[in-house]
């Protein structure tokens, strides 16, 4: 057993001469922190971010001063800044300041609209603009908008879940102008309706009118409906009758 102690005098030398000249062996990495500690420590973060949030505007810039002159009387290097949590912790999305700031969209210029509607069209819808309104029924469009039945009716026409902020805009508006006199209530709804429209319909936006041409001037009397419609049949046998009439008349004129 005695190999084991067995080595050369000259490997002793050159081992106590190695340190010398070698350089120092890297430090080891510290060891990963457990889930647990982990998530205390992103805890304590958005404790600290949510007093420091709390605290008024006029304590910040102080709390800045001192640190800018502790640093820079101090010799010591600064402390490292606090790690940032993975984007795999919830606190990546908890608190709104670690998102990245929103990039500035350039404006587009803005294409002119021509307006589409002629002065009599729009003299038109003025005067059919609504003077009254129920709030009754205002709360029940604002109720139906959040059923599933409404919801999915919206999704099969336009392909998106349908905001109800407008209704429920409506019914608030009905309620307030409640106890307004009559003729200011009027005002107030017909006002409420033209917002609606211009925003709908202002600024050249497309219309029904852009499809089909608005009639401007009334019908002259006893030119509308005058096509010729047959007399109603009274009963089945009189009908078997016309019918068999008829599709005699048709072979007759084939020549069949």
């Amino acid at each position: 057993m005695g190999w084991f102690w067995n080595s050369s005098p000259k490997a002793e030398g050159s081992s106590q001469a190695t340190p010398s000249t070698s350089t120092p062996s890297a430090p080891a990495t510290p060891p990963a922190e457990p889930p647990s500690e982990h998530t205390d420590r992103e805890v304590a973060e958005f404790l600290r971010l949510l007093q420091q949030a709390s605290k008024p505007s006029s304590e910040q810039p102080s709390q800045t001063t001192t640190t800018t002159s502790s640093s820079s009387s101090s010799s010591s290097p600064p402390p490292p800044p606090p790690a940032k949590p993975t984007s795999s912790s919830w606190f990546s999305w908890a608190h709104p300041y670690n998102s990245p700031p929103p990039k500035a969209e350039s404006p587009e210029p803005q294409q002119s609209r021509k307006p589409t509607r002629s002065a009599h069209s729009l003299a038109m819808s003025e005067h059919l603009l609504p003077t009254t309104m129920s709030c009754r029924d205002a709360f029940d469009y604002a109720w139906h908008c959040h059923t599933p039945g409404s919801q999915v009716t919206s999704v099969y026409r336009y392909g998106s879940v349908r905001t109800c902020s407008e209704l429920w805009d409506d019914f608030w508006f009905c309620m307030r102008t409640k106890s307004y006199e009559p003729a200011m209530r009027e005002a107030a709804i017909k006002e409420h309706y033209r917002a609606k429209e211009e925003a709908k319909y202002g600024g050249g936006k497309p219309s029904s009118e852009d499809v089909w041409e608005s009639r401007e001037e009334r019908v002259p009397p006893g030119t509308a409906f005058q096509a010729k419609f047959d007399p109603p049949i009274v009963d089945d046998a009189e009908f078997q009758r016309r019918d068999a009439e008829r599709r005699r008349r048709i072979r007759e004129a084939g020549g069949d």
